[in-house]
């Protein structure tokens, strides 16, 4: 934390670093201190738009709705 407090631009790609590290500093100590992760979700978002790519055109939204529960499950 002093090394982020007492840190002087230098005009390198470091500065970037730095200033965006300090920007999101909640968002990475909540990342380390807890354990979740929305990876699943992101798993399963990508399974739906695979889906939508390889099925164009359901014969209906239901049929397209059972296919994702499908997945889901």
């Amino acid at each position: 934390m002093d090394v982020l407090e007492n840190y002087r631009r230098s005009g390198q790609n470091m500065d970037t670093a730095i200033f965006t590290l300090k920007k999101n500093m909640t968002t990475v100590l909540n990342s380390v201190e807890y354990d979740f992760s929305k990876g699943p979700v992101e798993g399963i978002n990508r399974r739906i738009k695979s889906l939508k790519r390889s099925c164009f055109g359901f014969r209906n939204l239901d049929n397209f709705r059972k296919r994702i529960a499908l997945i889901r499950s």
